[in-house]
């Protein structure tokens, strides 16, 4: 009994040692947002807006050349793009989800709660392109009211 207790503690300590070294800092697999992608084959990818480098990502069926997807990264912000694929969608035209979320640049994690229908992987591209610059981060827009003119009282 004790040689199958201590196999088995050793078997939870591998697996343990091998869970720890897939999410530790050298794996390839890291999950939250580095610039460039997780370093996995999960189709996700982080795009950092720098006032010397501030980009625009525009993701197109090349079925059709159709634009399907477009933004300007706000400097300072960073855009994180996760392309889903279900095999059961496959006969849809626009098969793929792309989920995506804007935030500031350098989050490691947040919500990419904005959805949008993509073409499959087979028939998407991502264009990259490097806005000229520099530019300045606009400061978030704060609205303020103005009072009604003052009207005669009589």
């Amino acid at each position: 009994m004790a040689s199958h207790t201590s196999r088995l503690l050793r078997s939870l300590a591998l697996a343990g040692a091998v869970f720890a070294a897939s999410c530790g800092p050298t794996s390839l697999y890291r999950p939250f947002y580095d610039e460039g992608g997780s370093g996995a084959s999960i189709d996700e990818f982080t795009y950092v807006s720098t006032s010397e480098s501030p980009k625009t990502v525009t993701v197109v069926d090349t079925r059709t050349q159709e634009t399907v997807f477009a933004l300007d990264i706000p400097v300072g912000q960073q855009l994180v793009l996760n392309f889903d694929d279900k095999s059961a969608d496959r006969d849809k035209y626009m098969s793929g989800t792309m989920r995506w979320g804007v935030m500031s640049a350098g989050d490691r994690f947040g919500s990419k709660r904005n959805r949008v229908d993509v073409p499959p992987a087979g028939s998407r591209r991502i264009d990259l392109t490097v806005r000229e610059g520099p530019e300045v981060a606009t400061p978030p827009t704060v609205e303020t009211m103005t009072p009604p003119p003052l009207g005669e009282e009589g």
